[in-house]
């Protein structure tokens, strides 16, 4: 699993997203972007650049609030892999 988490965090890096936090609770993996105004579909074809599709169930791209990082984009799902 950590190797699913540095691929997707250099793919969002890449594409010059900075990210603050990569993570996985069970099966949901969760990265968050410190762009609150990030393109959702981006994000969504980044990540299935890195996941195939097949193994992405419920892919969700929000916007949060952090009390130390003010608002930041959120992708998360479930990894079936």
């Amino acid at each position: 699993m950590d190797e699913l988490l540095t691929a997707l965090e250099t793919a969002f890096e890449e594409a010059d997203y900075e990210v603050s936090e990569t993570s996985v609770n069970r099966d949901r993996v969760r990265v968050t972007i410190l762009d609150d105004e990030a393109s959702g579909e981006e994000l969504r074809s980044l990540t299935y650049d890195v996941v195939d599709e097949s193994d992405v169930l419920g892919l969700d791209v929000t916007t949060e609030s952090l009390d130390n990082e003010g608002v930041v984009t959120v992708v998360s799902f479930r990894y079936r892999g």
